[in-house]
């Protein structure tokens, strides 16, 4: 203990309990959702859905500029300093300034609901719409919070919100939809998502409030220094503005591009390929421990760690990403196309190929994610903000190839922005002061393992006995992730320093790779 409450390592080691209980159950709901979703929607509301969805996910960042920047990058920073006045006076500050801005941008598209319905098509109606602009506010202040949460290493309630709305929201599902048995209409779905986020968001609020309560009577009185707004704004507005471009430019608005050139049945397919990735980034170590980690950056920096130690955790980060992604890889490589048509009852059996894309895109956005902490935690914002924008000939490429590759050129054009991204953040993060490197030969053996099991494992005819019924694809899912881990650990990607320092947040020693 400090005086002003836990030291930052014990709050880290709860943090990454309650996270790992969490994930479990988060797996679990979020796979029974996605599977349930797309048995219980017709192919066309599927498609109208992921539409809707890829809207929200533009809407809901840009409803509030700066506003994510500074809870990623600011709450961590004061945060070990005791959480006092200055702490609870900027959480408080940014959840109402979030409140506001959402229920402005929901109130102007359930106002416009019915021009918007008539631009959009007849497949989306005025209700449709208006559930969506509601949907938009609660979900968006719910998640809000989690983030404030995740930022002041309170996995615990992050994970206790969104498994409060994820449960509720399955549990809606089964009831309605007889567990796949019946059609569910869109606008019952939506109404259900509303209930359940507006549930959600409500305990969100109530959390975030008894978190507060608690910490004020923890802290000792103190005025906290707060950073500067304008270091506030030099940082997050830039950084603002770079989001937004980014997901105006990467897969949610590809996923825009598809319906609106292709139609809702064409989207069905590519977009339950993308929730699939989007399940694994989610609900998954390789994604979700950017959310633990990022606080611990930011402390580590303002405590005085070396640029060189900063470094070395983001190639550790970096690792047990493709680790965690590398078994998955390869079961997909050996039975994807049985598992495909498993997952989606056999109506997106033509989604396989965008699978295997949105798995290898994968890999890079989870470089991508820890170059992103790096460039949070050493506040360079005008830097992501011309990354984005060099990045943005990716989809200018893919667009200008699509009457010739078709939906392969858009695909294209996001690994094409993925990499000129990476590269020109490479070069400002150098520029601060931090010579980051990729840990290429660590890579290379993750890749090595994968190859060599799928090859192997199909070379003995593991992916014909894959479509011979539900119980020999489990079997061989689980033997292919399993032969790929052991290949993993003969082939020692991290160093012995990174499996002891791995360990010792684990209750039992069992990291071996």
């Amino acid at each position: 203990m400090t005086k002003d409450g836990p030291s930052t390592t014990a709050v880290a080691k709860k943090s990454l309990s309650h996270f790992a209980i969490g994930k479990v159950f988060s797996v679990l709901i979020g796979i029974a959702t996605l599977l349930l979703l797309v048995r219980s929607l017709s192919r066309d509301h599927y498609g109208v859905y992921i539409t809707l969805f890829a809207a929200f996910e533009i809407l809901q960042l840009a409803a509030s500029p700066g506003a994510y920047a500074i809870a990623f990058r600011y709450l961590p920073e004061l945060r070990p300093a005791g959480g006092g006045v200055g702490l609870q006076a900027l959480v408080h500050r940014l959840t109402a300034y979030r409140v506001a801005t959402l229920v402005l941008c929901g109130a102007a598209i359930f106002i416009a609901a019915p021009t918007l319905a008539e631009l959009a098509g007849p497949a989306y109606t005025t209700t449709v719409l208006r559930l969506f602009a509601l949907l938009l506010c609660f979900e968006g202040i719910a998640r809000f919070i989690d983030v404030e949460f995740e930022s002041m290493l309170q996995q615990g309630r992050a994970q206790a919100s969104a498994l409060l709305r994820n449960g509720s929201k399955l549990l809606g599902l089964l009831l309605v939809g007889g567990a796949g048995r019946h059609e569910v209409p869109l606008e019952l779905w939506l109404s259900i998502e509303v209930a359940t986020s507006a549930l959600g968001a409500v305990a969100s609020c109530g959390l975030l409030l008894q978190y507060g309560a608690r910490r004020a009577r923890e802290s000792v009185a103190q005025t906290l220094h707060v950073p500067a707004m304008a270091r506030q704004l030099r940082f997050s507005i830039p950084t603002y503005f770079s989001q937004v471009i980014y997901l105006l430019t990467g897969t949610e608005m590809v996923k825009l591009l598809v319906s609106r050139l292709l139609g809702t049945q064409a989207i069905a397919a590519f977009g339950f390929a993308s929730a699939l990735s989007a399940t694994i980034q989610k609900y998954l170590p390789s994604y979700l421990l950017i959310g633990w980690v990022r606080p611990l950056f930011i402390s580590a920096k303002t405590s005085g760690r070396s640029m060189s130690d900063l470094v070395q955790l983001a190639g550790t980060v970096i690792k047990i990403n493709v680790l965690m992604l590398a078994p998955i890889t390869t079961a997909l490589l050996v039975a994807g196309e049985p598992l495909m048509a498993l997952l989606s009852g056999g109506r997106m059996t033509d989604g396989i190929a965008y699978l295997y894309f949105f798995v290898f895109l994968l890999f890079i956005q989870s470089i991508r994610a820890v170059i992103a902490l790096l460039g949070f935690t050493m506040e360079i914002g005008s830097g992501g903000l011309v990354a984005t924008l060099v990045s943005v000939v990716g989809i200018g490429l893919g667009v200008a190839g699509y009457s010739s590759f078709g939906i392969w050129s858009l695909c294209g054009g996001l690994v094409v922005a993925e990499l000129s991204w990476g590269a020109v953040m490479v070069g400002y993060l150098k520029a601060s002061g931090m010579a980051f490197r990729l840990p290429l030969l660590s890579l290379s053996k993750f890749a090595l393992a994968i190859v060599l099991t799928a090859l192997a494992l199909r070379a003995v005819g593991l992916a014909d006995a894959a479509s011979g019924g539900t119980l020999a694809l489990l079997v061989v899912l689980v033997a292919s992730a399993a032969v790929c881990l052991g290949v993993c650990a003969v082939l020692r990607p991290f160093a012995d320093g990174e499996r002891s320092m791995i360990n010792k947040l684990l209750p039992v020693k069992v990291f071996v790779w």
